[in-house]
């Protein structure tokens, strides 16, 4: 019996199967994925059916048993509870160490499965308005660019995901626009145009096509995201927002627990809700409260991608992104926004597929729920991956 891997130095979004021959047919063949990732280790089990050649291929065969059920290239990845999320500011490589065994017979393999691709350079940026971390595609000219934005935990946005779309080729900024050296500490009086000026800046860099980048926020930045389109229309492109909101919120005061604004324009603050900690999702009953705060997302001069988990853990992304929805369909710009949400997916929507992720996330002293299923969170970060590839004008490979 022989196993053989996935392609050696295949990326961690590729739908790669691991092909078992030599095997009896009609058998039933476990394979078991040991998986490493930046310090996070999981396992992953699949079972299956022997064909008729005494072959399985995991990219056709349906799993009987283990950790998945179905028929999923990925789910021998992604299919384990995990205590923490992968480090999102890691590019490393994640490793696989397989071993099939069926009746007596037992072969190990191992591989990697990468997140930045060959050619892939990476940088700091530390530039006058803008910091970062910059991800170019190994291709030379003609890229398309985006700029990432991170969610309420701050500092350096998503380099994983960063250095993967350069693996696509796009030119990638991971924006740092609080809670790290050189920008704000808190998610407080942040400006919006902030984003402009790294769009700005990263049209300039060599390479890159002479058009607005495009920009993807999650959560919090989804917001960001959104206000950047609408206010500054002619430095922002396409724009996804990740289990975001079509309307803005406030902060509290981390010293205080004063109502604090999280977003400015031009040195004012922007229209936001002013939540009850006690009751913080109040104000979406509040019908005028809203209308003041939504995002006017109809100014944005490129499309919108919304995406959602209709069982979100954190906050009702579904229902905040529909906000943005109505909007543009009263707006007469319908067919210019985009939502998909997902029946059976939480907060983790966003996230590249073929990673493990946890039920369980801790923020500073809070537990929170990222919510929907392990299967439903996959199903929707395959689809979702794959919209937001097509959304930043990935090249198709």
């Amino acid at each position: 019996m022989e196993l053989r891997p996935g392609r050696a130095g295949a990326l961690v979004d590729t739908p790669d199967g691991v092909v078992v021959t030599g095997a009896p047919p009609r058998a039933r063949v476990t394979i078991e994925a040991s998986l490493e990732l930046s310090g996070l280790s999981w396992s992953c089990v699949g079972e299956y059916v022997v064909d008729d050649n005494g072959e399985v291929d995991t990219a056709r065969a349906a799993s009987v048993g283990g950790s998945y059920h179905g028929v999923d290239p990925f789910g021998l990845f992604w299919s384990a509870d995990v205590p923490r999320r992968p480090d999102p500011q890691s590019v490393r490589p994640l490793n696989v160490t397989l071993r099939a065994t069926c009746e007596d017979l037992v072969c190990d393999a191992s591989y990697l499965r990468r997140v930045q691709g060959d050619g892939v350079t990476d940088h700091v940026v530390d530039a006058t308005g803008v910091v970062g971390r910059l991800f170019a595609p190994a291709e030379e000219g003609g890229s398309r660019a985006v700029v990432l934005l991170s969610g309420s935990e701050g500092g350096m946005a998503w380099p994983l995901m960063g250095a993967l779309l350069a693996s696509h080729g796009v030119t990638s900024l991971s924006l740092a626009y609080f809670g790290r050296a050189g920008v704000p500490d808190q998610l407080r009086d942040i400006d919006v145009e902030v984003v402009g000026r790294a769009c700005d800046w990263l049209r300039r860099v060599p390479g890159v096509e002479d058009r607005p980048p495009s920009v993807i926020g999650i959560s919090r930045s989804g917001e960001l995201a959104l206000l950047a389109a609408a206010l500054e229309p002619d430095k922002v492109g396409p724009v996804v927002s990740l289990v975001g909101s079509g309307v803005a919120w406030g902060e509290l005061d981390e010293q205080t627990g004063a109502h604090v604004a999280a977003w400015r324009f031009e040195g004012e603050p922007v229209p936001q809700l002013r939540e009850d900690p006690d009751h913080p999702l109040a104000l979406l009953d509040d019908a005028e409260a809203l209308a003041a705060a939504e995002i006017p997302v109809e100014r944005a001069t490129g499309p919108v991608l919304l995406l959602s988990g209709e069982d979100d853990g954190f906050w009702p992304s579904a229902r905040l992104s529909r906000i943005a929805e109505a909007r543009a369909q009263r707006e007469g710009c319908g067919e210019k926004v985009v939502h998909v949400a997902y029946p059976d997916a939480g907060h983790g929507v966003g996230s590249p597929p073929g990673l493990a992720m946890p039920s369980v996330v801790h923020l500073g002293e809070a537990t929170l729920r990222p919510g929907g299923t392990r299967a439903g969170n996959q199903a929707a970060r395959v689809d979702a991956w794959s919209r937001i590839l097509e959304h930043v004008g990935a090249p198709i490979r």
